[in-house]
């Protein structure tokens, strides 16, 4: 389970990268008006909670598949709130740049959401993987 964790924030890490600058590149080049004062903050949120997330899968009881639900549950409403909260900071401090940080921000947690649940997805078929083959054999063999 090490080896996947570690796997997973080293995905984590390029992904949030090539995302970030793909993204920074595009608003350059295509949509310079959409350009956000303190973009860094945008990929730099999603970094942490994606860390903080896949952290969390280490200390998870791996064989009450319940207590994942709601864990993967309880993350994604902690993920809403600290969102709504940072969008809520900015608009405090920049009110007039307000509308692209928004539609940057939307991006991020949309792609966020995507790579999270492939995430999440392969994180449940590892655990599967690992119950399947931990139980002992249904019938006896007979020497």
């Amino acid at each position: 389970m090490k080896k996947l964790i570690i796997h997973f924030l080293l995905l984590h890490t390029v992904m949030i990268l090539i995302t970030g600058v793909g993204i920074w590149f595009l608003l350059n080049a295509f949509f310079p008006l959409l350009l956000v004062r303190g973009y860094l903050v945008i990929p730099l949120f999603f970094y942490l909670l994606g860390i903080l997330f896949i952290s969390q899968f280490r200390r998870s009881a791996i064989v009450h598949p319940t207590k994942m639900v709601n864990l993967y549950m309880l993350l994604k409403i902690i993920k809403i709130f600290t969102s709504f909260i940072l969008i809520l900071l900015y608009w405090f401090i920049h009110q007039s740049d307000i509308r692209s940080f928004a539609i940057v921000f939307i991006i991020f947690y949309l792609i966020d959401l995507v790579w999270e649940t492939c995430i999440y997805l392969r994180m449940e078929k590892y655990i599967k993987y690992q119950a399947d083959h931990c139980k002992p054999p249904k019938e006896a063999v007979n020497q």
